[in-house]
């Protein structure tokens, strides 16, 4: 599969990189697993002289070793004699970089934290005595998240503040999906739904359904449902590690929301315990869920739902996570007769949250969201807020047009039309058959 997106990454790269001419650069590169962060460097760096080092759980001694190969396979020259420590291979880079720019990548930079604590002062004081008198573009990325914000973003740490540019790899957006689809005659509706909800636009899992020709939706579904199928253990890969000893009591949390329990008192009512220190952490620091209010509730309101960020990681929890014992026994199968069955609702409810990107990306309103009343009552689908014009869109979001009732949005909306009487009030009503009209007017944006 051929590059695609990240152009602004690539131009913010280049940009710092330009910058290295004269003084040395930090770039940093997050993002989970299979986001493309190795595919972007190695883009980014294949026209320039650079090293690229890949840090593995081993010795120090060992990984030194193994970057000593390559340095002289790429520069032609090397330290002299067997160095033990990273630091003094960094230090020799430096010397190298202030008689020509070099690029220099620190692939999986978190690990160093298991390798040598110590490292990161030493790179800290390397980094403040000698960047000013070379020229070295280094590039450092890891797919731990909250290990990589703690590193740079943490003010207590050693390497806070040094960075120059720190770029967050997210999913590719819902417009190359369909530009992936389109080129390879596989667009419909449909199949944009169900590559949204299969892979979350991640860029590896696109690529392994492209790879086996599978990016039709039922050809995915057999595909990802197929036994000794990769996308079983996916989840437990991208979080496991994240996550650490307390990875189960996170699990469980986002099998719930997976589910549909997106509610405090939901979950702690099933879990038998209290979860809001759990709820924080998985929003604050990993960046996994988003808490989401009622468009009209005051500030500080506690009625409050939980979602996952990524469709890929809801549909992980809701299936091969939830029926874990059925994988373990490879009866994939199992799962997915659980994932046809439901479908209709899991792809009905991504499908709104499809459309309120639609609306987000469109630039036309200020603000977009749901509304519901005391008890979760009379929940309107989509929210949006014209305030320049005074217009209020009032959406129902349905997977087939059949189910729409259009008196129901009438009903739900009587109490929110009276909390906004300047406003002139619009419905309207979508289904997966309006997606391509929505997907159009982003394309002629």
């Amino acid at each position: 599969m051929r590059f695609y997106d990240r152009q602004s990454e690539l131009k913010a790269l280049e940009r710092v990189h330009k910058l290295a001419e004269d003084i040395s650069r930090l770039s940093v590169i997050t993002g989970r697993r299979r986001i493309g962060k190795t595919r972007l460097i190695r883009t980014f760096s294949e026209d320039k002289k650079s090293l690229y080092f890949f840090i593995s759980r081993k010795s120090e001694e060992l990984l030194c070793d193994e970057f000593m190969l390559y340095i002289q396979e790429a520069l032609g020259q090397a330290p002299y004699g067997r160095i033990s420590r990273l630091i003094d291979i960094l230090r020799w880079l430096f010397d190298f970089a202030s008689r020509e720019r070099l690029v220099l990548v620190l692939d999986e930079f978190q690990e160093l934290l298991q390798i040598n604590p110590a490292f990161f002062s030493d790179f800290q004081n390397l980094w403040d005595s000698q960047k000013a008198n070379s020229k070295l573009h280094i590039i450092v990325s890891g797919s731990v998240y909250s290990m990589m914000h703690t590193l740079f973003m943490d003010y207590r740490q050693p390497l806070y503040g040094r960075a120059d540019l720190v770029l967050n790899l997210k999913a590719f957006p819902i417009l190359t999906l369909h530009e992936i689809l389109s080129e390879e005659a596989q667009y419909s509706a449909g199949n944009l739904l169900a590559c949204y909800i299969l892979t979350g636009g991640i860029p590896r899992y696109l690529e392994l359904l492209w790879d086996n020709g599978a990016l039709e939706k039922d050809k995915a579904i057999e595909y990802i449902f197929s036994p000794h199928s990769v996308f079983a253990e996916e989840g437990r890969h991208l979080l496991i590690e994240e996550f650490a000893k307390d990875y189960g009591v996170y699990f469980s949390i986002l099998e719930l929301i997976a589910v549909g329990k997106t509610s405090r008192p939901e979950i702690e009512s099933i879990l038998k315990g209290s979860v809001g220190g759990y709820l924080e952490r998985l929003e604050r620091d990993y960046d996994i869920i988003s808490p989401f209010r009622s468009l009209d509730a005051k500030p500080g309101s506690r009625s409050v739902k939980y979602k996952i960020n990524e469709p890929f990681l809801a549909f992980w929890f809701a299936y091969f996570h939830r029926y874990r014992a059925a994988t373990e026994i490879m009866n994939v199968e199992y799962v997915k007769r659980r994932f046809i069955e439901s479908y209709p609702q899991f792809a009905g409810y991504w499908l709104e949250r499809l459309f309120a990107d639609i609306y987000r990306q469109s630039g036309t309103y200020h603000k977009i969201g749901t509304y519901w009343e005391s008890g979760f009552q009379n929940e309107i689908d989509l929210v949006a807020f014209n305030e320049e014009e005074k217009t209020l869109i009032l959406a129902e979001i349905k997977l087939q047009k059949k189910n729409i009732r259009k008196t129901e949005l009438l009903e739900k909306s009587v109490k929110l039309k009276r909390l906004y009487p300047d406003y002139k009030v619009e419905y309207r009503y979508h289904s997966l058959e309006d997606l391509d009209e929505g997907i159009d007017t982003l394309c002629n944006e």
